[in-house]
């Protein structure tokens, strides 16, 4: 299959009347047909979000992204991560980085990809940017990804940030290690119900993590 052949098949399936998910879209099997396996889509997927920069072409690029993370689910390819993640210092559009967050927060990556976009995401105004945020970075077992949830879980107000703080305790109980659990331990007495359950939750994911052999 031609890089042209590809890209007029995600022009047209990534319009908003069409199934995204190239993957599982009726389309598929015609590309598998054309001899186009899913290592060969990360290039591909690359260039032609690369190729769709203009402000028009926001909403291409958002189901682009969508199609990447669904393969990087089935297929950790660290340098395309790594392109998913600096993605969001490239968009400005606070619904495409929900989007790209989003995928990120179902993977699980390599220790060496420089998080600092996420990271700037979870301080960002838009909650909408914002939670996804903390929830990509329970994806990254880093110093980084920690600290940066430790901010949301250390904080006093709980109705100000109900949110923040029951996303980063999940996020923690991924990433946290034995010393977080005083820090939890604090929300694990809250009255608001949700925030109590998540940081119990987080507490016993640490354990169970440190009583594996």
């Amino acid at each position: 299959m031609k890089k042209d052949e590809l890209h007029t098949l995600l022009d047209e399936m990534s319009s908003p009347d069409h199934i995204i998910d190239l993957l599982d879209a009726p389309k598929w099997p015609w590309a598998k047909k054309n001899h186009l396996n899913e290592d060969e889509l990360f290039p591909l997927l690359r260039d032609f979000i690369l190729s769709r920069s203009s402000k028009p072409e926001t909403k291409i690029r958002e189901n682009a992204y969508s199609i990447l993370g669904k393969l990087l689910s089935r297929m950790m390819k660290a340098e395309y991560c790594q392109f998913l993640i600096d993605s969001l210092d490239r968009e400005s559009d606070k619904t495409v980085q929900h989007t790209i967050l989003t995928c990120l927060s179902r993977l699980q990556f390599s220790v060496e990809l420089d998080i600092t976009p996420i990271v700037a995401c979870s301080q960002n105004e838009a909650w909408q940017v914002r939670h996804s945020a903390i929830m990509a970075l329970g994806a990254s077992d880093t110093d980084a990804a920690r600290e940066a949830v430790r901010y949301w879980v250390r904080q006093e107000d709980e109705k100000q940030y109900k949110l923040e703080i029951i996303y980063a305790n999940a996020a923690l109980g991924y990433i946290g290690n034995a010393d977080d659990i005083a820090l939890l331990e604090k929300h694990a007495h809250s009255r608001i119900r949700d925030i109590k359950d998540s940081a119990i939750y987080a507490i016993d994911q640490i354990r169970r993590k440190g009583e594996k052999p």
